[in-house]
C-alpha cells in the first residue's frame, strides 16, 4: 500500500496515479518546450521569456483546469519586467499558433489585460469585456456610471484598426497610449471591443490631445451630462460612426481619423 495524505493507496492505484502525474507533467513540458520555440523565433531570448506565469498556463491548459488565473500571473508578471501589452498578447498567440488553434479565448486576453494594467496603469482599474459587445451592452456599462456620481471632465474614445490582424490592436495601442502619458484613463476605465477593429473606453478628456498624437484612427468626444444622449454617442461610436452630441471641450469638434 502506498500512503497519499491521509489515505491509503493500493499499489496499483498509487501507479496509476504515478503514471498519470509523469503524463501530465511530460505533456506541459513538451507545450513549454514548442512555445519557448515559437517565441525565440519571435525574438525572445529564452532567460526573458520563461517566468513561473509560462508554467501556470500550459499546466492548466494541459491539466484541463481554467486557465484565466494563470493568464492573469502571466500579465502581472511580463508588466513587471517591463514589457508591454503588445509584446505580451503577441507571445500568448504564440502559444496558440503552436496549439493550431485560431487565437486565445477572449476570457484569457481579458485576465492577462486587466491584470497587465493593474501594474502599469495603477491606481487606474481597467474593466474589459471578455467578447464583443453590443450598443445595449455599452449602455448598461455606462449607465453604472450615471447611477453613480459622475465625474466631470471625461471623454468616450472609439479607436479603430482597418484590417486588424490579432483583432487586438485597438486595444493594445490604447493601452500603450496610457502609459506613455499619465492620467489618460479615469479612475474607473470601462473597455469594450464592438468588433474585431475597434475599442470604444472612457477617458479622461484632457487627454484627447496626447491620445490623437499616438493614434491613427480615433474619435472623441465628451461624455454628456445626460445618459439618454450618453448611449446614443456610446452606440454611435461603437458603429463606427460619427457624433453630433457635442465636441472635446475647449470648443474643439470630435476628432475623426
Amino acid at each position: 500500500m502506498a500512503m497519499d495524505g491521509d489515505r491509503w493507496l493500493s499499489a496499483t492505484a498509487a501507479e496509476r496515479r504515478a503514471r498519470t502525474i509523469y503524463r501530465y507533467r511530460t505533456d506541459a513540458e513538451a507545450l513549454r518546450a514548442a512555445w519557448r520555440d515559437g517565441a525565440a523565433e519571435r525574438g525572445w531570448a529564452p532567460e526573458d521569456w520563461w517566468v513561473p506565469g509560462i508554467d501556470a498556463v500550459t499546466r492548466a491548459l494541459v491539466g484541463g483546469r481554467a486557465a484565466t488565473p494563470a493568464y492573469a500571473q502571466l500579465g502581472r508578471e511580463r508588466a513587471e519586467a517591463g514589457y508591454g501589452i503588445r509584446d505580451a498578447l503577441a507571445d500568448v498567440r504564440t502559444l496558440y499558433e503552436r496549439l493550431a488553434s485560431e487565437g486565445p479565448p477572449p476570457p484569457a486576453v481579458r485576465a492577462l489585460v486587466q491584470a497587465w494594467a493593474g501594474v502599469r496603469l495603477a491606481p487606474v482599474r481597467v474593466m474589459l469585456c471578455a467578447g464583443f459587445a453590443s450598443a445595449e451592452h455599452l449602455r448598461e456599462r455606462f449607465a453604472e456610471l450615471y447611477r453613480d456620481a459622475l465625474p466631470g471632465g471625461l471623454a468616450v474614445v472609439a479607436v479603430e484598426v482597418p484590417e486588424a490582424g490579432s483583432g487586438w490592436e485597438a486595444l493594445t495601442l490604447l493601452l500603450e497610449a496610457g502609459t506613455r502619458t499619465p492620467s489618460v484613463f479615469a479612475a474607473e476605465a470601462p473597455m469594450a471591443r464592438t468588433s474585431p477593429e475597434r475599442v470604444v473606453a472612457l477617458v479622461r478628456d484632457d487627454a484627447a490631445a496626447a491620445i490623437r498624437s499616438a493614434i491613427d484612427h480615433v474619435r472623441i468626444a465628451a461624455l454628456p451630462a445626460d445618459m439618454g444622449a450618453a448611449a446614443n454617442l456610446i452606440a454611435r461610436l461603437g458603429e463606427g460612426g460619427g457624433s453630433s452630441e457635442g465636441g472635446e471641450r475647449g470648443g474643439g469638434s470630435e476628432g475623426q481619423d
